[in-house]
């Protein structure tokens, strides 16, 4: 869950900036041969999301307006922070609004507030991706998880902006759920998977100091719960007036395939940018790590464009593709298990998730 570097004046990057600056509007991130001689990469359903039209998608994003809640949590966040614009705030708020990766349960007079209370907790998230990747400042990660952890031990931290920062944001998701219906009776659940959250930070941290530690194994583990696949679902659920209960087991399940589903998509479409950042610990690297396409003790004396030769060039693609292909069937085999909820709508909208991650790629 990364972001785009920006300078001052290109905050508001519009639809047509990004275009111009973008060429064409077909896109597919399996660009090279050795990508498309694999399967399942010829089934019908992945080739979804190989090749299609970003246009539709980018101006759904760049139409998306924040609500002045949001905006002015993000103005808060560039004093401190700068390192992401708000297009990363836009694509979230798109994506909860336009596709069914927002649970149909959620009552209509809800669907506002709950985006807001996902675009901020999507905001905290950056600024712990930030805190441990491009800092990786452990004191102040453990300061940051006290606020949601441990409040009371932050008495003596009055003053320190960041600290003040994460502490109103907290605030205000904390407020916002307060109001929805079942606030109560999906609250415990919501904060065992923040530690979830906070917990695959404790890792960047760890893999950032010790690199060979990198393993696709608790990658996928641990790194996966950045996304919040689990956290913007529940607080969906206490949006849900009609969710029933019963379907819970089968719906956490179908969480865990979602969020590496999206994870597939946010790996593939950030992680050029993160060698210029020295961040290696995303799941393309620990794959090529494993697979021996790039050795750990030799990526910081390769240039950038020899790295993502080595990757492009290598089965890297095909395996994710493969590993989003086999999580859509096993959340595919779901859906006769939940009543509540529409999974066909669900499931549709993972498809559409992955294509505004690969839509877009390099900008975000």
């Amino acid at each position: 869950m990364n972001g785009l570097k920006i300078g001052e004046n290109e905050q508001n990057m519009s639809y047509g900036a990004i275009q111009n600056s973008e060429g064409s509007s077909n896109h597919s991130v399996f660009n090279s041969k050795a990508h498309l001689n694999e399967t399942p990469l010829e089934n019908p359903l992945v080739k979804k999301f190989t090749d299609f039209d970003r246009k539709p998608i980018l101006m759904k994003i760049s139409n998306y307006e924040l609500s002045p809640d949001v905006i002015s949590i993000a103005k808060e966040y560039e004093k401190q922070f700068q390192e992401r614009n708000r297009f990363l705030w836009k694509f979230m708020g798109a994506v909860f609004q336009n596709t069914g990766a927002t649970l149909s349960t959620v009552d209509d007079q809800y669907k506002n507030s709950t985006t807001d209370i996902k675009i901020v907790f999507t905001i905290l998230c950056a600024i712990f991706d930030d805190v441990a990747d491009v800092y990786n400042d452990k004191e102040l990660i453990l300061k940051l998880k006290n606020i949601i952890l441990q409040p009371n031990d932050l008495s003596n931290e009055e003053g320190n902006e960041k600290i003040d920062l994460v502490k109103t944001l907290w605030k205000y998701v904390q407020d916002k759920m307060k109001k929805l219906p079942r606030y109560e009776e999906f609250i415990d659940i919501l904060m065992y998977d923040l530690k979830q959250m906070l917990n695959g930070f404790d890792y960047s941290c760890l893999v950032k100091e010790h690199p060979f530690l990198s393993n696709m194994t608790e990658t996928e583990n641990y790194d996966c719960h950045n996304m919040m696949v689990f956290i913007f679902n529940g607080v969906d659920l206490m949006a849900s007036p009609k969710f029933k209960k019963e379907d819970l087991p089968h719906m956490r399940t179908a969480f865990w395939h979602a969020q590496k589903m999206a994870r597939i998509g946010n790996w593939l479409s950030t992680w050029k940018r993160e060698i210029d950042e020295k961040d290696f610990g995303s799941g393309v690297f620990s794959y090529a790590f494993s697979k021996k396409i790039i050795e750990i003790n030799e990526i910081d004396d390769l240039s950038k464009e020899k790295i993502i030769s080595r990757i492009e060039n290598s089965d890297l693609y095909a395996h994710f593709a493969k590993d989003w292909y086999k999580n859509h069937e096993k959340l595919s085999s779901l859906k006769r298990y939940i009543k509540s909820i529409d999974m066909d709508r669900y499931v549709k909208g993972l498809e559409d998730v992955i294509q505004y991650h690969l839509a877009t790629d390099g900008l975000k």
